[in-house]
């Protein structure tokens, strides 16, 4: 049971969200801004002549977006209503349950007696003697009466007090919503000024109903984007780790080629950490400012998506329909907004030391630099060659790589030198190393063997009962940080996540673009690349559902690439294949976690399809269609 203290305790907790974030107290006739924050009128008209000389417009005092003011100034904003119900609704709660053993007096008689009770329908509080004499009367019989005791001990609670929103042209009790000038008007508005069929009248109710239907579709794209913004934010935090870490080790380095050199090359040293410092300070500017855009939209977005909510959920029809034009407009201003991108964000410096011993220790690199390590493999269908070479995953103890060795219907398993004897006989389209073993994407279901080459299992990814009525064409495969399998359907353009213990179906997932290519990034999201369209996109999968966070579109020369291939990832970022459609227009494209440009590791690669990163991290292979070649970081 709660008690009179308890319940004093909630109401000053829920207290401090109705006070102005300018005065600090109670809201006193609140307007509201564009973006939906809320002040006194006061404050706002000193707040706008203090500060801003009575300029035409203003910047929030929280978020700082701009509302120009209409020609009557503040005064004439919109006043929150709903706020002000709020208010009071709280004051009354506070006065009847937070007094403690302060008396109030009857308001019915003129004994003096103390109230015991509050008649809800009369809004008045009464004394015993009152109350039983108030039951007598038939017409007074259905009134609500609260007793104080109850209230205090939060057994019951004092409901709202009913709408008084009057006309502010006529002050009569509003009945009607004009939907030309978007207000509430009485009934004497539609023959002065509002009259048809100049003005679109319905219903108070009826506008009530459409308008809060309205908002609430736009809902489920807000919550979106602000899942997309939370998850740039935390794209910008791992930069962050990743930039710090890259610096630390970069000092690292000049620290252990300086110590070769002694006294003489100090001032090399010097200047070499003050490049790495200023890169340091570029990149955590664009970083910090980066993350002051998304952290702003976020809240916006927030902030608005919270308060329509809860306009739409409690606000009272006149309420909520003299809030609806802001919320309306603020929502049409923010909705699918995506989330701003920034330029030029490298992750670097690295330390790249000169060949020489000399006053020169080196450069500060600001770039990724790869060179091609090793090529093995030709056209064929013999011992060390490909037809196709489509999907390719690496895998640890032994250090080994499969390739879907696609017109040969085999998956062939190399090393770090070549092509091995053994090999997987089946037409698989992409595969992934789980625990110890692999896992293949056949076209109509997925195949499961140890890494001696063992068949173990296999599994559909439609329901039993479904086998053979619905088709399916698995194209890729990627396993999540959990180690459960997911699987590319090109056909119904969907994923399939799997238990990787039995192929059990968990969840079935449509997605935007066609699941040609998969990744994992480590924060759970899934990269997705579309061979047709020549995106890639990364979504979020969570409760059974994918949600496309963002959308790249590569280029190459400043043109769209023909064709996104594939995708793998590690803690550095994205690596992505892409083609401009010819022979020899091959790029592996590097991106940051948060899917912007890094830099283009190599080029000129002849049609390169799958792509991984052995298990080191410090190696790209790729599958180029008649052979694979092996590229490491300089």
């Amino acid at each position: 049971m709660a008690t009179a203290a308890s319940v004093g305790s909630a109401l000053e907790k829920i207290g401090v969200h109705l006070e102005c974030s300018i005065c600090t107290d109670k809201y006193k006739q609140p307007k509201v801004l564009n973006c939906l924050h809320s002040f006194c009128e006061e404050c706002l008209v000193k707040y706008r002549d203090g500060t801003y000389g009575g300029a035409p417009q203003i910047p929030c005092p929280v978020c700082r977006q701009e509302t120009v003011l209409p020609q009557s100034g503040i005064q004439g904003l919109k006043t929150n209503f709903h706020l002000v119900g709020l208010i009071d609704e709280f004051e009354l709660q506070e006065k009847v349950a937070c007094l403690g053993e302060a008396k109030l007096i009857c308001q019915v008689c003129d004994k003096g007696n103390e109230a015991k009770d509050r008649c809800l329908d009369c809004e008045m509080n009464i004394c015993l003697d009152c109350c039983k004499t108030h039951q007598q009367f038939p017409m007074l019989k259905t009134h609500k009466i609260l007793s104080f005791d109850d209230i205090r001990q939060g057994k019951v609670s004092v409901p709202k007090l009913a709408d008084e929103y009057k006309c502010q042209n006529h002050k009569e009790s509003v009945k009607f919503y004009c939907k030309t000038c978007d207000e509430l008007i009485c009934h004497a508005c539609p023959v002065l000024d509002h009259s048809k069929p100049d003005h679109d009248i319905i219903d108070i109710g009826k506008a009530s109903k459409e308008f809060r239907q309205s908002l609430k579709s736009g809902f489920s794209a807000f919550e979106e984007d602000i899942t997309g913004l939370e998850g740039s934010l935390r794209d910008v935090a791992a930069s962050k780790k990743i930039l710090y870490s890259n610096t630390a080790k970069a000092r690292k380095k000049v620290q252990d080629r300086a110590a070769e050199g002694k006294a003489k090359i100090n001032a090399e040293q010097t200047r070499l950490f003050d490049e790495i410092t200023t890169q340091e300070k570029e990149q955590n500017k664009r970083l910090d400012e980066h993350e002051k855009k998304l952290s702003n939209m976020l809240q916006r977005k927030k902030h608005c998506l919270q308060t329509s909510q809860e306009v739409t959920r409690n606000a009272s029809d006149t309420h909520f329909l003299s809030l609806h034009p802001v919320i309306s407009k603020d929502m049409d201003n923010l909705r699918g907004q995506p989330p701003p991108t920034m330029a030029r964000l490298k992750l670097h410096p690295v330390f790249a030391k000169s060949k020489k011993l000399d006053i020169d220790l080196g450069k500060v690199m600001v770039e990724d630099t790869w060179e091609q390590l090793q090529c093995f493999g030709k056209q064929g269908s013999g011992e060390g060659e490909f037809e196709v070479a489509k999907g390719i995953a690496a895998a640890a103890d032994p250090d080994e790589i499969a390739v879907t060795d696609w017109k040969n219907k085999r998956v062939v398993i190399c090393n770090k030198n070549g092509p091995t004897k053994n090999y997987l006989p089946i037409n698989a389209n992409d595969v992934v190393a789980v625990s110890n073993q692999w896992v293949c994407a056949n076209v109509g279901k997925m195949m499961v063997y140890d890494r001696d080459t063992t068949h173990k299992f296999d599994f559909r990814t439609v329901p039993e009962d479904e086998v053979g009525k619905t088709v399916v064409k698995l194209v890729s495969v990627a396993v999540m940080p959990n180690g459960n399998i997911i699987a590319g359907d090109e056909e119904r353009k969907v994923l399939t996540v799997h238990n990787p213990r039995n192929g059990e179906i968990l969840h079935t997932m449509p997605v935007n673009i066609t699941p040609n290519f998969l990744a994992v990034l480590g924060n759970g999201w899934i990269v997705v690349s579309d061979w047709g369209q020549g995106v890639m996109e990364k979504v979020e999968v969570s409760n059974g559902k994918a949600v496309t966070v963002n959308t790249i579109q590569p280029t190459i020369d400043g043109k769209p690439v023909k064709s996104c291939r594939g995708v793998c990832s590690n803690s550095s970022g994205i690596y992505l294949v892409v083609s401009t459609g010819y022979y020899n227009g091959g790029h592996i494209h590097h991106y940051n976690c948060a899917g912007q440009f890094v830099s283009c590791v190599s080029q000129g690669l002849y049609s390169p399809l799958g792509i991984t990163i052995t298990v080191d991290g410090q190696q790209l292979a790729v599958a180029d269609l008649y052979s694979v070649k092996i590229y490491h970081k300089v």
